[in-house]
């Protein structure tokens, strides 16, 4: 997977552990960062933004970007993150390293500065919005709801695939979002808060549903 990673890249990454650390998710496991990196990817369009990536490893723990984690890595080196209860999973042919990441106050303040950076600055609100709303999900569920994200689900596409979203037109999760616009008519225009909260909202009542299914066997 290639990407153009630099200072609007990293910002993100601290960014989003930062801003789910403050909404409560606090240390915040990487299967639950890599859903928000992978989330924040999709719907940045809503708010006329762009990703960091547009495309997605898909992994049998769910959505994971190598290079996103390369960043989380780094910020622990630097002293900007802490990691805990690290543990190693065996995961088909591999091991899957599972973890719990603190954003430290060097890490907060380093953020701080960042975000009065115009380029990140138009991305804060959106990232701010974005956690909120994932935050507010069934914590039962969360672990699971990105993996209801359209995209994700896309039919036909193996563990490892690359799932690639370049084009607005065609990336779905923006696509459904937009949809509820529709459904409720002319009459009345939904804000892109409103629309980011409704998608956030339909992926959690998808995940509790399917953790409903597993538990009915």
């Amino acid at each position: 997977m290639t990407s153009n990673y630099g200072l609007r890249n990293r910002a993100w990454v601290l960014g989003i552990l930062s801003l789910s650390n403050r909404a409560g998710m606090q240390p915040i496991s990487k299967q639950r960062f890599h859903s928000l990196i992978f989330l924040a990817n999709c719907l940045a369009p809503i708010y006329d933004e762009r990703g960091i990536d547009t495309r997605v490893i898909r992994h049998t723990q769910g959505p994971f970007y190598p290079d996103a984690q390369w960043d989380l890595e780094r910020l622990v080196g630097e002293g900007l993150a802490t990691v805990e209860n690290v543990v190693y999973i065996p995961s088909a042919d591999q091991w899957w390293m599972q973890a719990d990441y603190r954003v430290t106050p060097r890490g907060e303040a380093l953020y701080a500065s960042c975000s009065e950076l115009p380029d990140i600055r138009r991305s804060y609100e959106f990232l701010v919005e974005l956690i909120n709303a994932f935050a507010s999900i069934d914590r039962d569920s969360m672990d699971i709801a990105a993996l209801e994200d359209v995209i994700y689900r896309t039919p036909g596409q193996v563990n490892w695939a690359a799932l690639v979203f370049d084009d607005v037109s065609e990336n779905d999760s923006v696509q459904t979002a937009q949809a509820f616009s529709e459904l409720i008519g002319n009459s009345f225009q939904l804000s892109a808060k409103e629309r980011l909260s409704l998608y956030l909202s339909y992926l959690g009542r998808r995940a509790v549903g399917s953790n409903v299914a597993v538990a009915k066997g």
